[in-house]
């Protein structure tokens, strides 16, 4: 009886091409583990296997009389693979459902997609900002690796993003103090991410993924001001995905609603922002304690799966430029503007990226779900 053929040591140097191609990722499609440490303790260690297609003995799974033998060290017929997709590959059971065509499709998507994703020049970098701040009592995580799948093709400068984490505060909002102690955090943590990134040119960008109320997003927006080149990027509700849909044509989505447009030094001014839903008039009256003079973003179709695309985002950037330069020429005496929103948080970091120093006061409202009511929650350019 023949003695089963002893597994070939695969020279060093087609060990270390195959973790290159493979970038250190499992190569069984849909895996993509890291196995270079562990992604729940980040402790490192080499959790990789490198399996054969075409088995190195004629015996085993997808053997061949004489292909096993040519392709035993051949990085042609090597995958990179986690530990657990290594021991199915190699399970004979599971021969039928891992042919070797199916796993050389494997292998062949995986390494093409490292070759893109590396092959981009020093501006398809970015430098990856987290800001979670817990909305409505509810802490907030976002995951790392959702946001490095949404910049794709980009990549992120660092292997780890830059987190802003305000989400465990035991202060709660309705709270005295918490959006002054919050503004006070983001600022400054803010300030540290922007002068780290001064003089630094490998990150061309800051792509931004935030989760807050809306008067600290549009603070964030303020700190970030439009000098960055900056990337937003939204959370759908459908998939859970940050990655952002397919891009649409320039359409109307956005109308503008003017309500007694001429002010008088009697009747408050106010901003309105209906995009994830309608602003109700009466209540921002009852808020302000007169009939207001109001200038309203409106969605043609509001709804909290509004904002789908870039493009939206894109045209709703054009109109806040123009609320803003309007409310300015209109109330040069400096008179407050009151912000009332119903926004996803790009638009309300947006909205923030455009206030500057010399625009007229506003003051940014809080819905309250305990109270049923707004509150004054952010004030700007206000002495």
């Amino acid at each position: 009886m023949e003695k089963p053929r002893k597994r070939p040591a695969i020279p060093l140097n087609v060990q270390c091409e195959l973790w290159a191609r493979a970038a250190g990722r499992c190569q069984f499609r849909g895996c993509n583990r890291l196995l270079y440490k562990d992604e729940l303790t980040q402790q490192r260690s080499n959790l990789g296997v490198i399996s054969h297609i075409v088995s190195f003995s004629p015996d085993g799974p997808r053997g061949h009389p004489v292909r096993s033998k040519q392709l035993e060290i051949d990085i042609r017929n090597l995958m990179l693979t986690c530990r657990d997709h290594g021991k199915l590959i190699d399970d004979k059971a599971q021969v039928s459902a891992y042919l070797e065509e199916l796993l050389l499709d494997f292998k062949h998507e995986h390494e093409r997609r490292v070759r893109l994703a590396t092959a981009h020049a020093e501006d398809m970098q970015t430098q990856v900002l987290i800001l979670q701040v817990s909305v409505d009592g509810h802490d907030v995580i976002i995951d790392p690796v959702d946001a490095h799948r949404a910049i794709q093709p980009k990549f992120p400068v660092d292997e780890n993003p830059t987190v802003i984490d305000l989400s465990g505060s035991r202060l709660p909002a309705e709270g005295e103090g918490f959006f002054a102690l919050m503004e006070r955090s983001i600022t400054q943590q803010i300030q540290d991410v922007l002068s780290r990134r001064a003089g630094v040119t490998r990150a061309s960008s800051l792509s931004v993924f935030a989760i807050a109320p809306i008067p600290l997003l549009v603070h964030t927006g303020r700190c970030l001001g439009d000098a960055q080149r900056i990337e937003l990027y939204q959370r759908h509700r459908d998939t859970q995905s940050w990655t952002w849909k397919e891009d649409e044509e320039a359409q109307a989505f956005y109308e503008i609603v003017r309500v007694a447009e001429q002010a008088t030094t009697e009747r408050p001014v106010v901003l309105v922002f209906s995009i994830s839903g309608l602003v109700s008039h009466e209540l921002v009256a009852q808020t302000v304690g007169a009939e207001p003079c109001i200038y309203e973003i409106r969605a043609r179709e509001p709804g909290r799966d509004f904002l789908r695309s870039r493009k939206r985002l894109e045209l709703f950037s054009y109109e806040v430029r123009n609320a803003v330069v309007a409310l300015r020429d209109a109330h040069y005496a400096r008179k407050v503007i009151h912000v009332f929103a119903a926004i996803p948080a790009p638009m309300a970091i947006e909205f923030g990226r455009h206030i500057k120093s010399l625009d007229t006061p506003f003051i940014i409202y809080e819905y309250e779900n305990s109270k049923h009511a707004y509150v004054p929650a952010l004030r700007i350019n206000i002495d």
